[in-house]
């Protein structure tokens, strides 16, 4: 049970996803117009992040980490759904089909909380 309290399980699952459905899921359907080159290497660039955050850092240093890097995604989906903005001509979280990316950058920010003050 306690490695499910662990950010580093969470960062590591959000970095797996954000690169098969951000980066190789984008590619695919977008290709390698220049128009969505950017945004698509952007979304590589947050997976660099998230997984120096799941293997370059432990304990407390994670976990603020994982906060940091987290939570102003999970704000950034609720803006973006109530406002229904969109990305690249297509919705950025249209619910319930946001339900499952909302989750996934909650659950590390949420966990980091829970160990802000690890050892």
């Amino acid at each position: 049970m306690d490695m499910i309290k662990n950010p580093k399980l969470w960062l590591i699952v959000l970095a797996l996803t954000h690169t098969f459905l951000g980066v190789i899921g984008s590619y695919i359907q977008m290709g390698a117009d220049t128009e969505y080159l950017s945004v698509i290497l952007f979304f590589l660039l947050i997976t660099v992040y998230l997984l120096y955050a799941a293997f370059m850092t432990e304990g407390q240093e994670q976990a603020r980490l994982a906060t940091v890097l987290c939570a102003p995604g999970v704000v950034w989906f609720v803006v973006c759904g109530f406002m229904g903005l969109e990305m690249m001509g297509a919705p950025v979280a249209e619910f319930p089909s946001a339900l499952l990316p909302l989750t996934l950058w909650s659950l590390p920010a949420v966990t980091g909380i829970m160990n802000w003050n690890s050892n």
